[in-house]
């Protein structure tokens, strides 16, 4: 049994994509909790008629507020051997169940992904940061590397160390990344794009090609808030290993610097973090219009491999 964990706010326009996937797929042995965050719109409703017609749908409302408190509670309500967190805006690709026979065999498996405009039409296509997968499991702590946590399929016993999630974090792809880098012995890669990530205005993270100055200092704030979150949690679960009380000094360097409101190229200078953060900053900060170009580049390589 597979259960699909899905936040839901404000998603009227989208969420019936989303679940008409599920519905349609050729697997009967799957559930789909979706937590509904207290929308304005009609994505409550529209979820409760879908729920009416299908009993593997169980929608609940968020017992608090926020897409960590959704996840958790979703999680808490999961009875399948295998989880998946999915967005409501968002479309998993028909072609994801023709996996599942390895995705029962790993503690974790991940895949990669196209990125889609509003009406779902294909503009890029992202294959997974190698450098998470080839590093140490401190390396990508030290430097926050990590996968967008939908790419992400788990055994339940992965899940039981990722939830229940610190209720302060800021967001959540890192945390998912680092605890399944962490404890996960065997992590399955399917060399295929089995999600499709749509980009709209209403994305709280701004967008994949968005490097407007106010998006750059809103995540570099976000990051520097779950550097606090993670290095104060009482269960330890990243950093149980982790004794030098500097660790975190480069990319917390880093993350300042970006969220200051006047960058200066000074600053970026005689900074004491590592060359290639600093030839970040510079991109992010004082050339962010090359930004976009560069992530498109990227896209035709792959396609070109």
């Amino acid at each position: 049994m597979i259960s699909f964990i899905m936040p839901a706010k404000n998603v009227s326009c989208y969420v019936s994509d989303a679940v008409d996937v599920l519905l349609k797929a050729d697997f009967q042995d799957l559930e789909l909790i979706a937590i509904e965050d207290h929308s304005t719109d009609d994505t409550l409703a529209i979820l409760r008629a879908i729920e009416k017609k299908d009993a593997r749908i169980k929608v609940f409302e968020n017992i608090g507020n926020g897409k960590i408190l959704a996840l958790n509670y979703g999680y808490s309500l999961a009875s399948g051997d295998i989880i998946k967190c999915i967005d409501a805006d968002d479309v998993l690709s028909t072609t994801f169940f023709d996996y599942l026979d390895d995705f029962a065999s790993y503690d974790a498996s991940c895949h990669g992904y196209y990125i889609t405009k509003d009406n779902l039409k294909v503009i890029g296509q992202c294959s997974l940061n190698r450098t998470f997968f080839n590093e140490s499991f401190e390396y990508c702590l030290k430097n926050l590397i990590s996968l967008p946590r939908w790419v992400w399929t788990f055994k339940k016993h992965i899940g039981n160390m990722i939830f229940p999630m610190p209720e302060n974090l800021p967001f959540e792809d890192v945390w998912f990344s680092l605890i399944i880098k962490k404890y996960a012995r065997k992590i399955f890669y399917v060399n295929k794009k089995l999600y499709y990530y749509r980009q709209h205005s209403n994305q709280v993270y701004g967008g994949i090609l968005n490097f407007d100055k106010e998006i750059i200092t809103f995540r570099a704030k976000r990051m520097l808030k779950f550097i606090d979150v993670v290095e104060k949690e009482q269960t330890k679960r990243l950093i149980s290993r982790i004794k030098n009380e500097d660790f975190f000094d480069d990319i917390r360097c880093f993350y300042r610097l970006l969220a200051g409101e006047k960058l200066k190229l000074w600053d970026i200078i005689i900074s004491d973090i590592p060359v290639q953060l600093k030839l970040k900053l510079l991109v992010y900060r004082k050339f962010s219009f090359f930004a976009p170009w560069i992530i498109r580049l990227k896209w035709l390589l792959y396609r070109a491999r």
